[in-house]
């Protein structure tokens, strides 16, 4: 099946057709001379403009005129206008997540409403995340009116953002305005990858008086996605020649027939002493393959490996391949439905109820396929070492190009499933008791449920030759045999090697894990003085409890021995279906073979298993279990207007009083701590002129902690003895301060130009420990930590014994494991950066025209080498619109610049990138009493990747195309 199709106009074209219907328009529109109403993007552009020129503090506003259109297709992907800004995004391509100056979604503090909120999903696929990060794309910006991002502190600020604070208000009827009203739309999303298209439909209705308002609404889609790419799981590792031997055992009673790397190996002298980690194993043992290939060679024949490679011995033996790198796709679709309902009740003029529930459901089903060509354990043992041959190096020792013989592709497929809830319901009391004294009290409930179903099945192909290039973006892997299509050469193990009788079993991983989030607050805010805003006295008691609980599950030998004894072992192949991409993105194989998950299933029973908690992680190495805080904060600040040399200058000034108790448990452990912090802020902004105003800011704020770094608990990390993940339940919160210092000039009501610097001095910052130790020194090494933990040939599974056997044996010395954990870095960070932003009309060259751009520049400087944050970067955003007589386009470019993304084990920079994205409507004139528009979107359409590259070389570590994404939409109002 072919899963992509063509889509009939190009992206050139397309791109062409609406700016020359934009030039047409304002040719058309030229001589008319009648009012022009200010709407749409302009009016969303107006608003943001009194926003910030309203404001005390450095903040930006986004308004529902703006994030309710396309291109951006959800929250995450409306604010990536604002200077400093960065959008993380998921797989598919779609804006996710937001970092502001910098830092990461972690620092950020997102509310809604003003309340503290938590959503249970886990990030990007793959990522596992259990942080408080909040994935916006689960809220369609339809149901919201504004998000507004704050990049200073206030005093009466939720804490919790040491990088911003983003309040997100959901829509009410008075938005709407008077009376009754219905908004409706209907749109269809186009993606060039999947080549399918994604329905979307919304209806809002509201209505509303001097006394009472509602607002009920819905909106449901259907998301079709495809993304190809290339990925690799570590850093890269080298290998070794590998010979038998006749294994022993500690009494020198025989075992068998082993293999093993030569400096791993007694009694063969005269080979070359083989050193590193030896990942991957070759062998100088023709194979049928090879033999095939070399006319004159004989399978069994031994070869001269330094003449077939063009290696030396040492060259060979160091030669370096990323860890686990294989080409992959996924396709799949997200049907989601967010639902709202709120009232409002005014009984007098002083008086305003409010209430504002929303719930927001998304099911997630897609399949993942990984080829896996180069991986570890190919020992020869198995039968599975390589022959490499014409092997060309970098100058850093990595294979950029080579042919490697008896290769058999090890195939990894997932079928996901996943189940993600939000509810939040949000009632409000505003009383305005006097003219001098107003009292505004609020309450939050929010609930979050997370399911993911995640079977992750592995096989391996009929043995061929693989060709490996990393000449280009995408990695180019090539199998002579036919990795897409199903056949008899799949089986679900490997072995026996020539010698011996060693197998390697089957694998097929049971992964399931859950999280649940709870946030209850209750908010008790008063203010003392006319316009307390302006001048005044604001004060008041913050109350949160916010709960996180995290569950995996694991097979355990239940679910081995129910694999074991299954019909996969035999007749695998029968199970292997052909690929159903036939045009995978690249020079190299078109498609991966899958298998039909409804049989495989059926063949382990598997609807009917019960598995077991894990006592341990989850299948992304993240440690699981609860978290409990208890957050009470108390603040008072005041507000201040005078003049300075006949001009306004306006003050923010408040204290913030803050405790959190923490309750963490893992493993049947339990851990509390409790910490208390002061939080000064000031903000002040001076009129210089009527037009130009200068803003200065200076607070401490604080992020806390990730809570999946504290859990008290210490576990494998995966299938193997590779890694021991460790919490760390006596980690500190975050901690800034912060200052600010900028301006703006504003040239009528629209356009501005303003220029903002910052420095952020972080304290307290967590940073990853990996250490490496021989697997005979990790007991006692995670002991030290404050840990029960054992490692002998009871506590490890039959995966890990056999592991551990590959390498030497646990007393040997000759299996690494490596530790990782967090910890509180000493030394400050410091991050200096500028922000720059034009909202610039151009009326005066054709009514309607204009543009607005934005960029941030951000440097940093660690007093500790170990401080380095990473995945901070410079962005810039450019948007060139026109709107007049009831046409609207605008084109947008987002450029996100390259930055290191990780240390320790594989040091990675992320890839410049550049997105371009345009927006096109028309509101059809023989329906304007029901204001109907028409819009033609389109985004990403240079189908610009996702990718980052090894520090060391520049060559590939993950690569994804999403696909570029078309959409035609249809709403009215009335």
């Amino acid at each position: 099946m072919k899963i992509r199709n063509r889509f009939s106009i190009s992206k050139t074209g397309f791109l062409s057709l609406c700016v020359a219907a934009s030039m047409a328009q304002a040719q058309n529109s030229s001589n008319l001379e009648e009012e022009v109403l200010v709407t749409g993007y302009r009016a969303s552009l107006l608003n943001s403009t009194a926003a910030k020129r309203n404001s005390v503090g450095f903040s930006d506003e986004v308004f529902s005129d703006d994030i309710g259109k396309m291109p951006s297709q959800n929250l995450a992907e409306s604010l990536s206008r604002i200077p400093g800004v960065r959008i993380e995004r998921e797989v598919t391509g779609e804006g996710q997540q937001i970092s502001v100056r910098g830092l990461g979604p972690e620092f950020t503090k997102v509310v809604m409403n003003g309340n503290s909120i938590s959503v249970a999903s886990d990030g990007s696929l793959g990522s596992g995340q259990k942080g408080r990060q909040v994935d916006l794309d689960m809220f369609p910006p339809e149901l919201f009116s504004s998000l507004a991002v704050n990049k200073t502190s206030s005093a009466q600020q939720v804490e919790g953002g040491v990088s911003g604070y983003v309040n997100m208000r959901t829509i009410r009827a008075s938005d709407m305005g008077d009376g009754s009203h219905f908004r409706v739309g209907l749109e269809g999303a186009y993606n060039e990858m999947s080549g399918e298209t994604s329905p979307k439909y919304s209806f809002m209705y509201g209505y509303d008086t001097e006394k009472f308002g509602v607002l009920a609404g819905i909106v449901g889609k259907n998301s079709k996605s495809r993304t190809d790419g290339f990925e690799s799981v570590g850093n890269y590792q080298d290998g070794c020649v590998a010979h038998w031997y006749d294994a022993v055992d500690d009494d020198d009673q025989p075992l068998g027939r082993k293999s093993g790397c030569i400096g791993n190996t007694e009694g063969r002298e005269g080979y070359y002493q083989s050193t590193g980690a030896n990942t991957f194993n070759y062998t100088d043992i023709a194979t049928a393959d090879y033999a095939a290939a070399h006319p004159g060679v004989n399978v069994g024949d031994q070869l001269d490996l330094n003449a077939v490679s063009g290696l030396t011995d040492e060259q060979l033996d160091n030669m370096k391949l990323p860890y686990i790198g294989r080409p992959m796709y996924t396709y799949g679709d997200r049907d989601s439905l967010s639902m709202i309902l709120s009232a409002q009740f005014r009984p007098n003029e002083n008086i305003e109820a409010s209430l504002d529930i929303l719930r927001a459901e998304a099911d997630r089903s897609f399949v993942r396929n990984e080829l896996v060509n180069i991986y570890r354990r190919n020992y020869l043992q198995y039968g599975l070492a390589w022959i490499p041959e014409n092997i060309q190096l970098n100058d850093d020792g990595v294979v950029q190009s080579g042919t490697f013989y008896n290769n058999r592709a090890w195939v990894g497929s997932r079928a996901y499933e996943e189940e993600l809830t939000y509810t939040s319901i949000m009632p409000s009391l505003h009383w305005q008791i006097s003219d001098v004294f107003v009292m505004d009290l609020s309450g939050s409930r929010t609930e979050s449920d997370f399911d993911r179903d995640e079977p992750y099945l592995l096989y391996y192909s009929a043995p061929g030759v693989m060709t490996h290039d990393y000449n280009s973006k995408m990695p180019t892997v090539t199998h002579s045999v036919d990795v897409a299509s199903a056949g008899s050469g799949w089986t679900f193990g490997a072995g026996p090697g020539t010698e011996g009788d060693a197998y390697q079993a089957g694998d097929f991983r049971f992964q399931r894990n859950a999280r649940t989030t709870e946030t209850t607050s209750f908010k008790a805010d008063f203010a003392l003085g006319e316009d307390a805003d302006i001048s005044g006295i604001k004060f008041g008691v913050h109350w949160d409890e916010n709960i996180s609980d995290t569950t995996g599950f694991t097979g355990g030998d239940d679910w081995n021995n129910r694999v074991r004894t299954s019909d996969l072992n035999d007749n695998f192949a029968n199970y292997v279906i052909d690929s159903p991409i036939t045009d995978l993105t690249g020079k190299g194989v078109k498609g991966i073979a899958s298998v039909n998950w409804g049989a495989v299933k059926d063949a382990v029973d598997y609807d009917n298993f019960v598995p077991d908690s894990s006592a341990g992680g989850d299948q992304f190495g993240s440690t699981i279990g609860d978290i409990e805080e208890k957050i009470f904060a108390v603040y008072v600040e005041g507000n201040s207007e005078s003049e300075v040399a006949g001009r306004p200058f306006r003050t923010n000034f408040g204290v913030r009083l803050v405790d959190t108790e923490q309750t963490i448990s893992a493993n049947g452990l339990t851990k509390t701590s409790d910490y208390s912090r002061i939080l000064p802020s000031f903000n002040a902004v001076y009129d210089v002129t009527e037009s130009f105003k200068v803003r200065g800011s200076a607070s401490r704020s604080l992020t806390r902690a990730n809570p999946s770094s504290m859990f008290p608990s210490a576990a494998w990390n995966g299938s193997g003895v590779d890694e021991v993940a460790v919490g760390n339940y006596q980690l500190q919160p975050f901690e800034s301060t912060n200052f600010d210092l900028g301006g703006e000039w504003y040239f009528g009501d629209l356009g501005y130009v303003g220029l903002n610097y910052y420095q952020k001095d972080i304290t307290g910052f967590v940073k990853p420990r990996d250490r490496q130790i021989p697997l005979n020194e990790v007991q006692a090494a995670v002991e030290a930590l404050g840990y029960d933990f054992e490692v002998s040939e009871d506590s490890l599974t039959d995966i890990q014994l056999a592991a551990v056997a590959d390498c030497g044996g646990i007393e040997e010395g000759t299996c690494m494991t490596n530790i990782s954990d967090d910890v509180n870095i000493e030394g400050v960070t410091t991050l200096t950066g500028w922000e720059a932003i034009w909202v610039m009309p151009l009326d005066f060259i054709v009514q309607g025209l204009g543009f607005n751009a934005s960029m941030n520049k951000i440097d940093q400087d660690a007093s500790d080498p170990d401080g380095e944050i990473f995945g901070i970067s410079d962005t810039t955003n450019f948007t060139a619109y026109y709107e007049n007589f009831g046409f609207q386009t605008r084109v947008t470019y987002t450029l996100q610049e390259g930055t290191e993304t990780g240390g320790g084990w594989s040091p990675l920079l992320a890839d410049d990138r550049a997105q371009l994205d345009l927006s096109a409507s028309y509101d059809l004139p023989m329906f304007s009493d029901y204001n109907v528009t028409v819009s033609l979107d389109a985004y990403n359409l240079t189908n610009e990747p996702m990718r980052s590259v090894f520090e060391s070389d520049g060559n590939t570590f993950n690569l994804r195309y999403p696909g570029a994404t078309y959409t035609l939409g249809i709403r009215a109002s009335f």
